[in-house]
């Protein structure tokens, strides 16, 4: 309650770089920062978690870069 919705976020990124999980899920885990720290926190899993799998929710086409593959839903049950 006392820390911002970004500051949450980058907690949620210290976290997951604390406990080294071979899985991260992130859904819009960077909403809240600008394209900038989103950049530099994606490439820091990357660099320091590179046989980790990143699964993310997000609506911005920078996550582009981090992925090897894209889901894109249609809204009608379709992808």
């Amino acid at each position: 309650r006392i820390l911002s919705i970004g500051e949450q976020q980058r907690v949620a990124f210290a976290r997951v770089l604390f406990n080294r999980p071979a899985i991260v899920f992130l859904d819009e885990a960077t909403s809240a920062t600008d394209e900038g720290l989103e950049h530099m926190l994606y490439g820091l899993l990357r660099e320091q978690l590179p046989d980790a799998m990143l699964v993310s929710v997000g609506h911005r086409s920078t996550l582009d870069a981090f992925h090897t593959h894209r889901l894109d839903l249609d809204g009608k049950g379709g992808w």
